[in-house]
């Protein structure tokens, strides 16, 4: 049965017809998963799989494929399923959940949904509910305006230590156009990577009024080393308590190999690493207005690091916080990072709030890497 929300928004344009509900001055159905043909279960026990396979294939551009609440286990197999261009998938937020098992073992990877162009997915919350490794969206092929809001991702890496769980993985082909509105990946390895090898273009995310928490590794890892990655917006995020041990992952935003990226306007809370990552010739970089209370509580590389080529980079406005370091790190880190890379130029500091800690010191700044920072406001721990 649909929700009070779905009926307050559609009566006026439905008529039921059959199994779908179409809309008579849109032409555009609306598929419930859980009538026929499809009957979906929903009920944590049975594998809804096939269910949502036809739902998707059956759906047209224009179509919704609507998920009422209910446990739908997906048992994911050797190919994922995939989504055609222009539909929408709909959930009932909080209430309408994916519990992905494996028809595999524990060391077999798998991946669950790859959208299509001009696609949304809304109001789901999709959980990783056995041991193996996957990619839960893969963003591949040639893709455009690719949109996730109302979504919650949990990995369940604590619960499954020994295999990764990335939520999104992009930079295999040509993806113009994502929005992250309001989605929440905990749980996870990556939130959202690029593989090294990848040679794909990725341009144009935003990514605004999410959560990320209890990821393993880097929350939002925009690299691309031997692609091209442009056009990336982070704003009014919350990052919190990120599990990464090691010194060449963990941050809550990292930019490499970026041209024209900001982070506004975002808290990030419990960093062992750099809380922002700026590295490898990423140019016209915005960090402005961030709250950062903690971060590289582990890594003496700096809460926020700028390094290798990185240029026009400006940090602004930013509040860090770090009386919760114990350790020895600069509140700002700009430096050359190794003779492979020149030296950062053009980095400008200024209208910073920065709070030490007892052993951590305000910044370094590589000698010629940027005008002198101005209006900055640095306080010291009291003994």
């Amino acid at each position: 049965m649909m929700s009070g929300m779905i009926r307050r928004n559609l009566r006026p344009l439905m008529s039921i017809v059959g199994w779908g509900v179409m809309c008579s001055s849109l032409q555009a159905a609306i598929l419930n998963l859980n009538d026929a043909p499809f009957s979906a279960m929903g009920d944590g026990k049975a594998d809804d799989r096939p269910a949502l396979a036809n739902a998707l294939s059956a759906a047209k551009p224009g179509d919704t494929v609507f998920v009422p609440p209910g446990d739908y286990r997906i048992v994911l197999g050797k190919g994922r399923l995939t989504m055609p261009a222009g539909v929408k998938l709909l959930g009932d937020r909080g209430e309408s959940k994916f519990l992905l098992g494996t028809d595999g073992g524990e060391k077999e990877h798998r991946e669950f949904l790859q959208p299509g162009s001009q696609s949304t997915l809304q109001g789901l919350t999709i959980v990783r509910d056995a041991a193996y490794p996957a990619v839960l969206f893969p963003l591949f092929s040639n893709l455009e305006a690719v949109t996730f809001k109302d979504v919650e991702i949990e990995g369940n890496t604590e619960k499954f230590p020994g295999s990764y769980c990335h939520g999104f993985q992009v930079g295999n082909g040509s993806l113009k156009g994502l929005h992250f509105d309001g989605i929440t990946i905990s749980g996870c390895t990556f939130g959202l990577f690029q593989a090294n090898q990848a040679k794909g273009s990725v341009e144009d995310v935003l990514v605004e009024n999410s959560r990320f928490e209890r990821n393993s590794s880097s929350d939002l890892e925009f690299n691309s080393p031997n692609g091209k990655m442009n056009n990336i917006t982070v704003r009014r995020c919350f990052f919190r308590e990120n599990r990464s041990k090691g010194a060449s992952g963990g941050f809550a935003v990292g930019f490499a190999n970026v041209q024209k990226g900001t982070v506004e306007s975002c808290m990030i809370e419990g960093y062992g690493s750099e809380a922002l990552h700026v590295e490898d010739r990423s140019e016209d970089i915005l960090l402005k207005g961030n709250t950062i209370i903690g971060g590289s509580t582990i890594q003496t590389n700096g809460v926020i690091l700028v390094v290798n080529d990185s240029r026009k980079v400006v940090i602004e406005n930013n509040h860090i916080d770090a009386r919760p370091n114990t350790n020895k790190t600069h509140l700002i880190l700009v430096t050359a990072g190794g003779p492979k890379f020149k030296n950062p130029s053009d980095v400008t500091v200024r209208g910073n709030v920065l709070v030490n800690g007892a052993a951590t010191k305000k910044w370094y700044l590589q000698s010629g890497s940027g005008p002198l920072p101005e209006g900055n406001l640095v306080f010291s721990l009291e003994p």
